[in-house]
């Protein structure tokens, strides 16, 4: 007798992937769908007028689909099913049920919640609800932490992880796992997808595009706050050893280092509310289009930021330069009390738009209560950030200022070892917040300076080297 005349009397295994909706479980779906004796389905295949269908979990042979896999010798019938946020399924008889293997795939909030507002799924309430049901699940079983698996961890090891899901369902690992979460948003991908009609309805929920070059993030910071409090720590209870790790590397520290503009608020936003408005009056003055002008400015941005900030001069004085220049371009005339007139436009219009990150008074005065110092290293007039921190109330929880003005010298060029030697303190005394690579990850690690790098626009990766975090909210709860 061959092995699929020995299977054919055996019933097949039905395995459960438990999600949140937009978790990303799709591409590993798609994976399934290209295994030998594996049959593919979802909750949305298998919705009828009433909605998605989630008892597959609880009644697996009253599905058509399990007598299709029966009948055609299949060996593993494998569903997704999405987390509800009422009460209309019964959250301990999935993972109870030994006969469907249950594995639930945890995402991110801050993540699911974006992708959600790109597809006008819903808002932060109806995820909050969704995710704490899921939650409650964990709880229900807390010694069987190897039915979860982290999404985040699954797109950067997926060879490890989607063989820990292969174990709990008794499945061979595929010959070929996909390697990057880009590659199965990419159109190509998509494409040959929608091609296979009968496949269709499996990947209809996660038809999310793929993440832009320019990041623009659809989130509030409130938003970011209402998520992180309410389901933040819940999502890093599923990093354990992870977060523990980096809590006890931050606990030996006596020194925290910050980036400011776009690490602790947002800078981007308040300095793109100035130029506009002083961008409008110039416009208002001469008539040149807001365009033409916006172009012009972006030029003389680019020229005169290469090496600025490190030649000892005031903020008032960099933006008289760059105002001068974007009118020379359009050779219109202006004189002192214009110049003065946009300059004050432009502070006043700056200071009422600042706004700090999500967590920042949080993590600052969770350093603080450690006994810890902080200082802030980044680039930048130093007459300018000092202001900045004053008018978004944390001057007073930082122990020093290090600008690229004040030491005259960029963090690429060697900003973070003079700070270290200023300070009278060595590198493995500090630990280090910053959102750019380039600019700030690169160097400051290049000095030996532990760093984590705030990447809004990713994943949480706290396995990445520099650990990879979105808000700093996340990070006052691993350290705290």
């Amino acid at each position: 007798m061959n092995n699929r005349q020995s299977h054919s009397r055996q019933p097949p295994q039905v395995c459960i992937l438990v999600s949140c909706p937009y978790s990303g479980v799709a591409p590993l779906m798609r994976l399934f769908t290209e295994q030998p004796d594996c049959h593919v389905t979802n909750s949305l295949a298998l919705a009828d007028i009433t909605g998605l269908d989630r008892s597959i979990g609880n009644s697996v042979t009253s599905h058509r689909v399990f007598s299709d896999c029966l009948a055609s010798h299949g060996r593993w019938l494998i569903s997704d099913i999405e987390v509800g946020d009422g009460e209309e399924w019964s959250h301990q008889a999935h993972l109870e049920n030994v006969t469907t293997r249950p594995v639930l795939v945890v995402r991110d909030p801050i993540r699911v919640l974006k992708y959600w507002k790109e597809n006008a799924r819903g808002n932060a309430y109806q995820l909050i609800g969704l995710f704490k049901n899921m939650f409650q699940m964990l709880e229900q079983v807390p010694a069987d932490a190897n039915r979860i698996i982290l999404y985040e961890k699954l797109i950067s090891c997926p060879r490890r992880e989607v063989g820990r899901i292969c174990a709990i369902w008794g499945l061979p690992l595929p010959d070929r796992v996909f390697g990057d979460v880009a590659d199965a948003w990419s159109d190509d991908c998509k494409g040959r997808l929608r091609r296979q009609g009968h496949l269709s309805s499996l990947f209809q929920c996660e038809d999310a595009p793929p993440p832009s070059a320019l990041y623009n993030d659809p989130l509030s910071n409130s938003e970011k706050d209402m998520i992180e409090e309410h389901l933040g720590r819940l999502y890093l209870r599923c990093w354990q050893d992870d977060a523990q790790e980096l809590q006890k590397i931050f606990l030996e520290k006596t020194w925290i280092g910050f980036d400011l503009d776009d690490t602790l608020h947002e800078f981007r936003r308040a300095s793109s509310a100035a130029t506009s408005k002083v961008l409008a009056e110039i416009s208002a003055k001469h008539g040149v289009p807001i365009e033409a002008l916006s172009k012009e400015y972006s030029k003389v941005l680019r020229a005169k930021t290469a090496n600025a900030f490190s030649d000892g001069k005031t903020s008032f004085d960099y933006r008289r330069e760059r105002f001068r220049s974007t009118l020379d371009g359009f050779a219109l005339p202006y004189d002192e009390p214009f110049m003065t007139e946009l300059l004050e436009c432009y502070e006043t219009t700056l200071g009422a738009a600042l706004e700090l990150k999500c967590g920042a008074v949080g993590l600052l005065s969770t350093i603080k209560n450690m006994d810890k110092k902080i200082v802030v290293i980044t680039e930048g007039p130093q007459d300018s950030q000092e202001r900045t921190m004053d008018a978004l109330g944390i001057g007073g929880y930082v122990d020093f200022v290090a600008t690229t003005n004040r030491f005259r010298v960029a963090k690429t060029d060697g900003l973070f070892g003079k700070v270290l030697a200023h300070l009278g303190i060595s590198s493995s005394d500090v630990a280090y917040v910053g959102d750019s690579e380039q600019r700030d990850m690169v160097p400051a690690m290049a000095a030996g300076i532990f760093s984590i790098h705030l990447a809004e626009e990713k994943d949480v990766l706290l396995t990445a080297s520099p650990p990879r975090i979105n808000t700093l909210r996340k990070l006052e709860y691993i350290i705290s």
